[in-house]
């Protein structure tokens, strides 16, 4: 492991892998700075240009947006109020009443500081635990793996806690979506109504430059306006900036709860950075003894909050990178990436792509790092960017949109499948149907495919070896426990309604 460590800082060093960092690094921050497009919409955007690069350097673009969007959604939080991911909702909590009595420069040394932290405690258990995913991988046949698949789709359905049906109903669309196109394990075309087009299936990078990209720029445009509602940005002087900074050292028990929990909900498929973010300011509260401090402007809050979203980045990219199992949109785009430059997450990733699997872990470090410096030094230009109105940032987005799309196949059926699946997208949303679910539910529709009949190939036709592994037996208790939880938790509204009642 330290021979690849090793080589893969050597690598940084080469001009392509640190412009590749810095570009990455300048699309997470600017993106995690608008609010509403964060990371998710610049991994899509940015997927199809790197269609015939070298999948490393490829790689370290990805993962400096992965590691520097919610840092950078953090600074609007701030100073606008307006959180620029979901998982900064806890940071405006006592980050804006910070900002309104002079002390934004300091709530913005807290918020880069404890982020960077956080991520660099994520990533180290990451490294820590690889050698037992590695060890676990071998354990694990085509049942088990298929078991496991199962597992991610019902852990991310069941994280749509607004509406579980709909979660339901979008992952089992997603699953049909994936089945479209000629089937090499049954030789047959399925759903392709007489279409050559749909004969290769349907392809990833427009469906989700469509959902995501293009579908949130329709709801950009029918809104008007700028996209943060406000002026007034007053940042501070870089000394209450460096004080911000040294400051988190004196919240070391909220940092490290919050790093902690952030690691652990992100290696849950569905979770995620805002779940995380919740729990962790949370979690702070509930131990402090002064819980009345948090929400008046209290500097731990602040820590709690950007400790955990960003903490998330190494927990989840433990699931995607040793099993192929996606827990969020950032982790579904990476897959993306993947199938795109045909690289196999999984045991081939952590025997045979060394390389590729430390030019990730690597590449978050090392645009955390530079984030956290390029956010305390121009917080308050940063936020500026959300001021921008949406007429001038919805034609140029569209624009790298459909010349991406294009440029991967030259194709002008890719491009009009996208803006099908904007159409689709936007109405959905409007619906209340979490797209999210949806595009986990097609890039592990065809996973759960291939290990089945994988299975049954062994097995001759035998279902039986789907129930009579210890591995495949474990998984399965795990599914149990976890739909028994989630509907418990869904019944309990009602419960207490009827009490009421």
């Amino acid at each position: 492991m330290f021979q690849d460590i090793a080589a893969a800082l050597g690598q940084m060093a080469e001009p392509a892998v640190i412009g590749a960092i810095a570009l990455g690094t300048a699309l997470g921050v600017t993106f995690g700075v608008i609010p509403g497009l964060g990371s998710v919409i610049a991994m899509t955007l940015i997927l199809p240009f790197t269609f015939g690069w070298d999948p490393i350097v490829a790689m370290y673009v990805f993962a400096g947006i992965m590691g520097t969007a919610s840092t950078g959604g953090g600074v609007p939080a701030i100073l606008l109020n307006t959180p620029g991911t979901i998982a900064n909702v806890c940071t405006t909590f006592d980050g804006f009443p910070m900002t309104q009595r002079g002390e934004g420069g300091r709530a913005i040394g807290l918020a880069a500081t404890a982020s960077g932290l956080g991520t660099l405690f994520s990533i180290i258990v990451l490294m820590l635990l690889l050698p037992a995913a590695e060890f676990m991988l071998r354990a694990f046949g085509p049942p088990d793996f298929f078991w496991l698949v199962i597992l991610g789709l019902i852990a991310v359905t069941f994280a749509s806690r607004q509406n579980m049906v709909k979660g339901l109903a979008a992952g089992g669309t997603g699953i049909l979506i994936a089945l479209i196109g000629f089937s090499d394990s049954l030789g047959v075309r399925r759903f392709t109504l007489g279409s050559e087009y749909l004969w290769d299936g349907i392809e990833i990078v427009p469906l989700v430059v469509g959902f995501f990209a293009l579908s949130e720029l329709i709801v950009y445009t029918s809104r008007g306006g700028t996209i943060a509602r406000g002026a007034d940005v007053q940042l501070g002087g870089m000394r209450q900036i460096l004080r911000g900074a040294a400051e988190v050292f004196r919240y070391k028990a909220i940092l490290v709860r919050g790093s902690i929990i952030g690691t652990v909900t992100g290696a849950i498929p569905g979770a995620g950075g805002a779940v995380a973010n919740f729990l962790s300011y949370t979690s702070a509260k509930q131990a402090s003894k002064t819980p009345e401090l948090f929400g008046t402007g209290y500097a731990g809050g602040v820590v709690a909050s950007e400790s955990a979203n960003d903490a998330k980045d190494g927990g989840i990219l433990l699931p995607t990178l040793t099993f192929g199992i996606p827990g969020n949109g950032e982790m579904v785009i990476l897959m993306g990436a993947f199938v795109l430059h045909g690289i196999q997450p999984g045991r081939d990733l952590l025997v045979n792509r060394t390389d590729v699997l430390w030019a990730i872990i690597l590449g978050v470090v090392a645009a955390q790092i530079l984030t956290t410096i390029i956010v305390l030094g121009g917080g308050a230009w940063l936020a500026r960017i959300s001021l921008v109105p949406v007429k001038y940032i919805a034609p140029f987005v569209a624009a790298l949109s459909f010349i991406g799309i294009y440029a991967v196949r030259s194709n002008v059926w890719d491009v009009a499948l996208a803006v099908f699946a904007a159409i689709v997208g936007f109405l959905l949303r409007r619906a209340g149907f979490p797209l999210i679910t949806l595009v986990i539910g097609f890039v592990l529709g065809s996973l759960a495919e291939k290990t089945f009949v994988q299975s049954l190939q062994i097995s001759q036709g035998g279902y039986g070896i789907f129930f009579s592994r210890p591995v495949s037996i474990i998984i399965i208790l795990t599914i149990a426990a976890a739909m028994a939880w989630s509907l418990r938790q869904a019944w309990r509204p009602a419960e207490r309604q009827e009490r009421r009642g």
